[in-house]
């Protein structure tokens, strides 16, 4: 493809088998780009890789763990061989396990804190090495609402997401100067199939939320892509909630359940 917002450059997107990942690969492909696809699963990710080139776009598949520091440097180092450049470092892959704050051990926030928050560092700085010599590039996280409030019984992963958040403010207040942006996307809930393993009952869940549905990963591929294109490129140190308005709902004690769920009109 040699037409679209991001013709003629190249893009890295971890945890692209499914979910967010997988709409946002896709959706930068549509877009020119050349994209080098990362899942800790092989299959899934070979499979979105296909997907992109039975659609006319062009793509490679590199499966491997984003949080082995040694793995990222050669996913970045084959993508520019493979691309000849880096515009875009997607840093997606991540995923939460539940735990109070009194009950995480220290090998479930080892855990957490590597999927999440190490992962995205080793991008970024892999990244860097390459953007700041080109004078250009668009790092993209996604963190989560919960870096910016507590979900219960997943306080780990909310610290995690919430280390993203600054890790890319830091990013951006650094590199600014190198033409390189950075910024986060923080989902709120989104029907990826992590999501329904989380929320089982996604009725009641919908039903608590101000436009009524869950997000789609193809929605959050479209913030994505504003960020990695130059539609945005004064934007940069942001961290952008996609989540149906539900950062913005407080809890009203003088609601019933039944108006709470719409079920009172």
């Amino acid at each position: 493809m040699d037409t679209g917002e991001l013709a003629g450059k190249a893009a890295v997107v971890t945890g692209a088998g499914s979910g967010i990942g997988r709409a946002t690969a896709l959706r930068f492909a549509r877009e020119g780009a050349r994209v080098t696809v990362n899942d800790v699963d092989a299959d899934t990710c070979a499979a979105t890789a296909s997907a992109i080139g039975d659609a006319g776009g062009d793509a490679q598949s590199h499966a491997g763990d984003v949080s082995d520091a040694a793995y990222v440097d050669r996913l970045v180092a084959d993508a520019v061989a493979w691309a000849g450049r880096l515009d875009v470092m997607h840093n997606n892959a991540g995923y939460g396990r539940p735990g109070a704050v009194v009950d995480t051990d220290d090998a479930t926030l080892d855990e957490i804190m590597r999927v999440n928050f190490a992962s995205v560092l080793y991008g970024t700085r892999a990244a860097l090495r390459v953007m700041i010599g080109q004078r250009s590039g668009a790092i993209v996280n996604t963190a989560s609402n919960a870096g910016f409030a507590a979900a219960r019984d997943r306080a780990s992963y909310g610290a995690a997401k919430a280390a993203v958040i600054n890790l890319t403010q830091s990013t951006a207040v650094e590199n600014g100067r190198h033409g390189v942006r950075a910024n986060a996307i923080c989902p709120g809930p989104i029907e990826t199939p992590a999501f329904v393993r989380f929320a089982p009952d996604l009725d009641f869940y919908r039903a608590q939320i101000p436009m009524g549905r869950l997000g789609r990963p193809e929605e959050v591929a479209e913030l994505a892509l504003f960020l990695a294109s130059d539609r945005s490129a004064y934007v940069s140190g942001t961290a952008i909630s996609i989540d149906g308005a539900m950062r913005a709902t407080l809890p009203a004690p003088f609601l019933s359940i039944e108006e709470v769920t719409g079920g009172g009109g």
